[in-house]
């Protein structure tokens, strides 16, 4: 018998590394490339498949219902657009990445908490948001109230977060926020050690839940139902755990 369309998942990625690594010598060992393909493994009565889309698209399309799941997502309340998968893992606390030369400039210490509400207030800093970033909500709140300021700017294209890091980098852009995972991808990759991850107030150490998300209707909630049912499978992997343990430290 032939697997009906409504049997199968699309995943959508995007070239961001650390999830999703298509070049180089760590390529297909993303965070979110492992688990795909461990899906795709632990689901062999589905058709799986995957499209390559920059981050906006992927939105876009999901709001347009086309039937797509995005692997690395935050876990959310489902949404009139996303319909998300149980727990898939937990990542590191987002905080501050900023160049090592300015943290004397700002009295700031490295592994010491900073307000991020603080760094926004300061309009002489220039904050690089990658294009279609969304971050946990203790963090996107304050964001929120600068978006279109001129002093938060959007960075989009390919690999639009680590174009953000190689401009804090360059002096170009001041900091972002994002994944310990994110800069250690930068660093090992660039061998560049410049850049410096610091907490945030806002954050403190709280994890962040991760989940799958797919496009909320009857295709979508039929995919979700065939991830959760294999998701205690996939976190009892050993190769999966060993990519946990190498980007997010996870024990």
């Amino acid at each position: 018998m032939p697997v009906l369309a409504s049997e199968a998942i699309v995943w959508a990625k995007n070239p961001s590394p650390p999830f999703h690594i298509m070049e180089g010598k760590l390529k297909g060992y993303g965070i979110c490339d492992v688990m795909t393909t461990k899906l795709d493994a632990l689901l062999p009565e589905l058709n799986t498949s995957e499209v390559i889309y920059p981050h906006p698209r992927v939105n876009k399309y999901i709001s347009q219902s086309e039937n797509l799941c995005f692997p690395c997502m935050i876990k959310r309340d489902d949404s009139a657009n996303f319909f998300y998968s149980n727990v898939t893992m937990q990542y590191p606390a987002v905080g501050v990445i900023i160049n090592k030369a300015l943290l004397d400039k700002l009295d700031l210490q490295e592994n010491a908490p900073v307000s991020l509400a603080r760094l926004l207030s300061m309009n002489t800093l220039a904050f690089g948001l990658p294009s279609a970033r969304k971050y946990p909500d203790a963090l996107q709140q304050e964001l929120d109230k600068y978006i279109g300021q001129s002093h938060v700017i959007e960075i989009g294209g390919t690999e639009s977060p680590m174009r953000v890091l190689r401009q804090i980098a360059r002096s170009r852009l001041d900091y972002t926020i994002d994944y310990p995972s994110a800069l250690k991808y930068f660093s090992v990759t660039d061998n560049d050690h410049s850049l410096v991850f610091l907490p945030t107030t806002e954050m403190g150490s709280t994890p962040v839940e991760g989940a799958i998300g797919c496009t909320n209707n009857p295709w979508g909630r039929n995919a979700i139902e065939h991830i959760n049912r294999v998701l205690p499978q996939l976190k009892s992997d050993p190769e999966y755990r060993a990519n946990q343990v190498f980007w997010l430290n996870t024990p």
